[in-house]
């Protein structure tokens, strides 16, 4: 019995800061990002008691629908109060916890991303954050691998167009989006 144990901690030590990363993309907070992705886990621990990695892009799946729902019910919740006029404090929207000297960059990139429209930050963050394939976000998404690849790449462009004039500023002259998405990545998870 202990060694199922320690298969779900180490997978879960191993999958769950990429899945926090797309959660805090969908959630107004870091401690709501987190929750959901433990409801996730448990979620997908229940369905497959083996943890069949086979189903990971399932888990991912799991992230975002549990996520919406979250969005969803804190919007409910914040028409009842502001209907019944209770005061309600105004969320910020997702953060990173990134170095000092890197606060400027991160927050260049993180507006980049927020300028995306939701369905193509959403495949950019499980790509590059996420450590995702094409058919693997396809299948956490239900819908087609081609789509995918055309929502990828709009974004990227998007993000050349953004980023390129603060290419400099940003790495030195070598700015392309995966670079700099890459660079923010390893920002947030340090």
């Amino acid at each position: 019995m202990a060694a199922p144990d320690f298969d779900w901690k180490q997978c879960f030590d191993q999958i769950s800061p990429n899945l926090v990363l797309y959660a805090r993309q969908l959630t107004p907070s870091p401690a709501d990002a987190e929750d959901v992705v433990q409801m996730a886990f448990v979620r997908w621990w229940r369905r497959f008691p083996d943890g069949d990695k086979e189903n990971i892009p399932l888990l991912y799946a799991a992230v975002r629908t549990i996520a919406l729902d979250l969005r969803r019910s804190d919007t409910r919740r914040a028409k009842r109060e502001s209907a019944s006029e209770i005061a309600v404090p105004g969320e910020d929207s997702p953060t990173f916890d990134v170095p000092p000297e890197q606060k400027e960059t991160a927050a260049i990139v993180t507006d980049a991303l927020a300028k995306l429209p939701e369905d193509q930050r959403e495949v950019v963050t499980l790509k590059l954050w996420g450590g995702l394939t094409f058919q693997e976000i396809a299948t956490a998404l239900g819908i087609s691998i081609n789509t995918v690849a055309g929502r990828y790449r709009y974004a990227l462009n998007h993000l050349q167009k953004h980023l390129s004039p603060l290419k400099d500023d940003l790495l030195g002259g070598s700015a392309s989006p995966t670079n700099v998405l890459n660079f923010q990545a390893n920002c947030l998870t340090s």
